[in-house]
């Protein structure tokens, strides 16, 4: 099966892809909107008070000054409940580029394939992807992901604390316009958005924008809806040090 990791956008913009295994082939991120594929959405200023939501992503994103930024995040891969439908999120760090033109990431494939759970990790510079589809991770491993851009430079992570592995990559630079943390989507060559698979409760912790709790960045909070409006995830309240939240699981 083919296919994608990309980036959801509300001026904000939002994840991050990877690939099903088999890997037969890969294509290249494709910005999502709130209010479609391919756009911006709304712009101005977010505040946690505001929710709203979005097709392809759940979880926090906060808009910040053009320039330097990074974003963190650690959860536990989750475990899945696997039919024969394909069905894929990518839990990630990411920090949104270029005016929202394209992303850097750091990311668990967390999907179903053929029937069973498949998560390996992925990362993303400047919307170049690289997937380490041989390197298989397991629900429970406690995950590490990060993304940090300056304009001279950009490092993606992403550490699987439980088996001591680490995949890293660095590149060139860019000029950061957001930063996020949440569950992103996977789409076929097809451009077909898989559903949601069911991953019961994903909790982030250890949320940080340049360092900083996430709460102190007032981000926006997003839940992902499907075409009908029918929410597909969850996205909870910020604990109260501001670095915590959970995604919950509630329709493909």
């Amino acid at each position: 099966m083919l296919a994608q990791f990309r980036m959801p956008a509300l001026a904000i913009t939002i994840g991050a892809a990877a690939a099903v295994v088999p890997v037969l082939s890969l294509v290249a991120p494709a910005q999502a909107a709130a209010a479609g594929h391919g756009g911006n959405g709304p712009t101005g200023a977010h505040t946690r008070a505001l929710s709203v939501s979005n097709p392809v992503f759940a979880g926090y994103q906060a808009n910040v000054a053009a320039g330097s930024t990074s974003s963190a995040a650690q959860y536990k891969l989750p475990k899945l409940s696997c039919t024969s439908a394909a069905r894929a999120i990518t839990p990630v760090a990411g920090v949104a580029v270029n005016n929202f033109a394209t992303f850097s990431a750091a990311f668990v494939f967390v999907g179903c394939s053929s029937g069973k759970a498949v998560y390996f990790p992925a990362l993303v510079i400047n919307g170049t992807q690289t997937h380490f589809t041989t390197t298989n991770l397991a629900a429970g491993d406690a995950i590490k992901v990060s993304t940090k851009v300056t304009t001279t430079g950009t490092t993606v992570q992403v550490t699987d604390v439980t088996k001591a592995i680490t995949k890293k990559l660095t590149g060139p630079g860019a000029s950061a316009n957001a930063a996020y943390a949440g569950d992103s989507d996977w789409v076929t060559s097809t451009n077909k958005l898989l559903g949601v698979p069911k991953f019961g409760t994903l909790t982030f912790t250890h949320c940080t924008v340049d360092g900083k709790t996430l709460a102190s960045a007032h981000p926006t909070k997003i839940q992902r809806v499907n075409s009908s409006n029918v929410v597909q995830i969850a996205t909870g309240a910020l604990s109260r040090a501001g670095t915590t939240f959970a995604t919950h699981f509630k329709h493909s």
